[in-house]
């Protein structure tokens, strides 16, 4: 096979099955993506093995390309073999003979090198796996105890509060240097081979979850090595670090254990007499080189998603977060959430390289709101409050033993809040429950006016964020406030009444004086606990911070002052994700954005990987059909109800009796039509709300339970699978009891709910889904209009316009790709809205729902055609 033919994709790929056409096409295209280096949009509904498909084009592009590198190595080596038996042989001049040997010598060298390191790797693998069989078969017992950890506990009685003040106290960390002490310990990398990755990310650990178990039944399940990376949250098996729960604090907790300082704990003797004694080093012992080492050849062996590993390295006592991450270099396919991926600090430390490597995103329908998000931050009122008090009295507690440097820098970023306190109407020595200002004032700031109107330009905010982060003081702030429970406490110095902001935390405090722990004889502490805040105040912060020190066009700061300058908040808006998707754009091989529904597609050519830097000739666009054939999927466009009114469910109508009653008569007649389960979503938690109650007063909610049992989508995230089992129960009684009356059951839902994104209405579930009026998002949030006018100045300008239409089909095209979720499965589609009819709204719909969409302008022909498909499709057991 000559190269010009390698480089085209097989006509057979491994698969479980026979695949479908469309698999084929999918495989066949993300193949040569992959080898030509694209930046791929690939759509493929959901029910037409998407993951599969994935699975075995890329793996099969991996294991093709692995091989064809070693070929045209050694086919180099041989060409520059010959060059140079060639070169000895002509006569000519000496010198210039002995230059050309000494070039192709050493271009010979070079690519033996690059041969001989993944020959190496190739070697080191197949020894691994004769490890670790080995390893099984003797079933070391060693490896097969969890040890009772002592010294780790982070509730240690006994313990000399002086003499642990050292381990709050802020180090002296420079924030220039190369001596990264107080960095992360990481296992040095040498200059091993690694070959080309594939990353894969998507949004949930359960998502990845699947994905891992479909790579482990999938031909390429023992030929692949894949690592499934996660965070310190998910992974860590410590105890004492895991009832901290909260993820940034574990991170701190997780290094702050590694650096095994020794301490002294108070104990009694015989005579019950208090004696200190130094206590051993508070390091993890699941940070066991040994341990690790195990687990990491067992990863790289055989595949495990998060919650195999976690529990093999309890087996193991070994940390499956540092073997995962150590698994990474000699790792083919390496499994990631998308917070890991997308945010450049998180990526360095998981040790993720992008240059030469594959990228897949999969549902990536949100990847834009995803970055967005990632890369936005908000801080309240309450917040800065909470902040600043713990702040100053960290300062002044210790002020005395901080070094000259440490303490400037403190001081500075006490400064920094007080002025963001300022900026919402307050100061830090004022009572932020002063309501004298009256109604909301909201006002958008460039980042570049934000810092100058906050009074902070003179500030070097890098220099404060590496100090922050070398010192470690969000850590060093919490254990000053988990060491005086049941909060941070506040010490006047003064016998005076309190005052400004010590009062107002005085006021909000949770258990007043009398519950206060008191930290010496020589003062009495008043606890601090302001409402929507946590000992770990400094964090948002620092977050804001961060943001602040982007590209000044890429954001923008919206200030948000109340009455009550606590219940005000600052919140930085990313209005460029593309700024942080840059690097990847133009750094990886090939990037592949996947999703079950893409459209509309232009907002990824033209907001993502055009505005990243992408050549727009990279850019590949695959979307394949459904599996189902056409005539399994009936969507409607219903523009009037049964009285002939049209249905208009704008902002502006949707609110008006005439057009819940035509609902209500529409829901009725459907009701009575559709077997099974029917689903429908609404707008907006409120209209929905607002929408059942009109239908419990007219009385048609009683007529329609006597069809359907009538679901709520609740809005506690614990009540949906209790609210989901007992709706498939009811559609199951009504199957085996037909003579009950009932034809099964209809669930209320919201567009953009806890229903609406990851949830399979399949079968009976989902006959019918109905989709009440167009949700768009509010056009007079400024955050809004503020990122229209960024499109419209950046991108084109009607750009913010389509930005804003997106919105509202993107939420719509996911609730309609909630049924029909295998070949075999049915289903209709009723969009209640006289606006679908538009043709830019058509053409935003998923392509196989355009392929069988019809409209209807009266009622009684789309009703006529809705029994007809399930009469045609009747089954007797319905």
């Amino acid at each position: 096979m000559n190269e010009k033919e390698a480089l085209k994709a097989p006509d057979k790929f491994s698969f479980p099955f026979t695949p479908y056409p469309i698999q084929d096409d999918f495989m066949r295209h993300l193949y040569n993506a992959l080898e030509e280096g694209k930046l791929g949009i690939f759509e493929s509904p959901t029910g037409t093995g998407k993951s599969l498909s994935i699975i075995c084009g890329a793996f099969r592009w991996l294991l093709d390309h692995e091989e064809r590198e070693r070929h045209q190595l050694e086919s180099a080596i041989h060409s520059l073999a010959e060059k140079r038996k060639e070169c000895f042989q002509d006569a000519g001049d000496w010198l210039s003979e002995q230059a050309e040997q000494v070039k192709l010598n050493r271009q010979q060298q070079e690519l033996q090198q690059q041969l001989n390191r993944i020959t190496l790797q190739d070697d080191k693998m197949k020894q691994l796996k004769e490890k670790v069989s080995k390893a099984k078969e003797k079933n070391m017992e060693k490896f097969s105890r969890v040890p009772k950890m002592e010294g780790a506990s982070l509730d240690e009685p006994g313990v000399d509060p002086d003499l642990d003040d050292l381990d709050i106290l802020l180090e002296d960390c420079p924030i220039n240097s190369d001596n990264d002490e107080c960095s992360d310990p990481e296992l040095e990398e040498d200059e091993e081979f690694e070959g080309t990755k594939v990353y894969f990310c998507s949004r949930t650990h359960s998502q990845l979850a699947q994905f891992v178990g479909e790579v482990q039944r999938s031909p390429y399940g023992k030929d692949i090595r894949l690592v499934s990376l996660a965070s310190r949250q998910n992974y860590c098996i410590n105890e004492a670090v895991q009832k901290l729960r909260n993820m940034s604090l574990i991170n701190e907790r997780c290094l702050d254990m590694q650096k095994k300082k020794k301490g002294r704990t108070t104990t009694k003797d015989a005579d019950g007499k208090s004696v200190k004694k130094s206590r051993g080093a508070t390091g993890c012992l699941y940070l066991n080189q040994q341990s690790i080492e195990t687990l990491r050849d067992e990863t790289l062996v055989d595949i495990h998603d998060v919650e195999q590993l976690v529990k093999r390295g309890q087996e193991l006592s070994a940390c499956p977060y540092y073997s995962s991450r150590s698994s990474v270099k000699d790792a083919q396919v390496v499994v990631v959430p998308y917070n890991t991926l997308l945010h450049k600090s998180t990526r360095e430390a998981c040790g993720i390289k992008l240059t030469g490597n594959i990228i897949i995103i999969d549902e990536a329908h949100n990847l834009l709101d995803t970055i967005g998000h990632i890369h936005s931050s908000e801080i309240t009122g309450y917040q800065l409050t909470h902040a600043y008090s713990q702040l100053t009295q960290y300062r002044d507690r210790y002020q005395a033993r901080f070094s000259a440097i440490n303490l400037l820098h403190l001081n500075q970023i006490i400064f920094i809040v007080g002025k963001f306190i300022q900026m919402l109407g307050g100061k830090p020595d004022c009572n932020p429950t002063d309501s004298s200002r009256k109604g909301v004032d909201t006002k958008l700031y460039t980042l570049s006016d934000f810092v100058l109107t906050a009074e902070i330009d003179n500030l070097n905010l890098y220099n404060l964020l590496a100090f922050s982060q070398r010192s470690r003081i969000t850590q060093k702030l919490h254990g000053f406030a988990e060491r005086y429970q049941p909060s941070v406490n506040i010490h006047a110095a003064k016998p005076v009444q309190p005052k400004g902001l010590r009062a107002f935390l005085k006021e909000i405090s949770v258990d007043g004086k009398n519950n206060a722990k008191q930290e010496s004889p020589q003062s009495t502490p008043t606890p601090v606990r302001a409402e929507s805040t946590s000992n770990n105040a400094l964090l948002p912060v620092l977050s804001f911070m961060e943001c602040l020190t982007n590209h000044s066009e890429d954001g923008r700061v919206l200030c948000a002052r109340q009455a009550t300058v606590g219940k005000g908040h600052l919140k930085y808006l990313l209005l460029n994700p593309a700024a942080h998707f840059s690097a990847i754009v133009k750094e990886a091989r090939a990037v592949i954005v996947a999703g079950g529904t893409m459209q509309p597609i232009e907002e990824f050519r033209d907001q993502l990987f055009a505005m990243a830097g992408g050549n727009p000739e990279r850019v590949f666009q695959f979307s394949c059909g459904h599996v189902i054939p056409p005539e399994n999927i009936l969507p409607i466009i219903l523009s009037s109800g049964p009285s002939g009114k049209q249905l208009d469910f704008s902002y502006q109508a949707r609110n008006s009796l005439a057009t819940l009653n035509e609902l209500g008569r529409v829901l009725q007649n459907v009701c009575n039509v559709v077997p099974a389960g029917m689903v429908c979503f609404f707008p907006s938690y409120e209209y929905e709300k607002l929408v059942f109650a009109h239908l419990e007063k007219t009385g048609t909610l009683q007529k329609l339970e006597t069809k359907k049992k009538v679901f709520r989508e609740p809005k506690q995230a614990g009540m949906v699978d209790q609210v989901l089992a007992e709706y498939a129960s009811c559609i199951e009684q009504a199957k085996m009891n037909p003579a009950s009356g009932s034809n099964g059951a209809l669930l209320l839902s919201v567009v953009g709910g806890k229903l609406s994104e990851g949830l399979n209405f399949s079968d009976d579930l989902g006959r019918c889904v109905v989709v009440v009026g167009m949700p768009y998002p509010n056009i007079q949030s400024p955050e809004l209009q503020e990122k229209m006018k960024y499109l419209n100045t950046h991108v084109s300008p009607t750009a913010g316009q389509r930005h804003y239409e997106n919105l509202c089909m993107k939420a719509v095209n996911q609730s309609i790709g909630r049924a029909v979720r295998h070949k075999d499965d049915y289903s209709t589609v009723l969009l209640l809205d006289h606006r679908y009819a538009r043709p830019q709204t058509r053409a935003a719909l998923p392509s196989w729902i355009q392929r069988s969409l019809q409209e209807h302008a009266k009622f009684g022909p789309a009703l006529g055609q809705l029994r007809k498909f399930f009469v045609d499709r009747r089954r007797p057991d319905i």
